[in-house]
């Protein structure tokens, strides 16, 4: 009984450390400049696991977002699949230094106005000098899977 309890303050350390140290993250994303994208994408902590090795940052869809189809731009959809990636595997790496060196995407299904993107980064790998990384962007609203995503990122430092 008395290990079990262990393991549940634990568990319950790691998830309150890895919570930390990705909102320390996200503060650090946002340079002064309002300008900047990421500043603009508002993004938002939204969950992490450190048992499953998992990340959710919230991306609300505004309109400023919108292409001429009044959907989301690929193009966004695609930074903030990268960025959620790249946070968890600074996170689980501590390596500040984490090029993306390839991204591959499925655009499923599109994001439109009034919703927002729950991308959720998972890492399938750490080694010494790469990171792979499946990540899936899904409608907070509808809970559908609106993209998939192969991540890979260089261990720069």
């Amino acid at each position: 009984m008395e290990n079990e309890k262990m393991e549940t303050q634990t568990k319950e350390k790691k998830q309150q450390d890895m919570e930390a140290a990705v909102q320390a993250d996200i503060v650090g994303m946002y340079p002064d400049n309002p300008e900047h994208l990421y500043r603009k994408m508002a993004l938002e902590f939204y969950a992490c696991d450190p048992q499953e090795k998992t990340l959710t940052l919230r991306w609300p869809v505004q309109d400023w977002e919108l292409n001429h189809m009044s959907t989301m731009h690929g193009g966004l959809i695609a930074a903030s699949i990268d960025t959620t990636s790249g946070a968890l595997v600074r996170n689980l790496t501590g390596c500040k230094v984490t090029p993306t060196i390839n991204l591959n995407i499925n655009y499923l299904l599109p994001a439109t106005a009034g919703d927002a993107l729950l991308v959720t980064a998972k890492a399938d790998r750490i080694g010494r000098h790469l990171a792979n990384i499946h990540t899936e962007c899904r409608s907070q609203n509808t809970g559908k899977l609106l993209a998939t995503a192969m991540v890979n990122f260089m261990l720069a430092d």
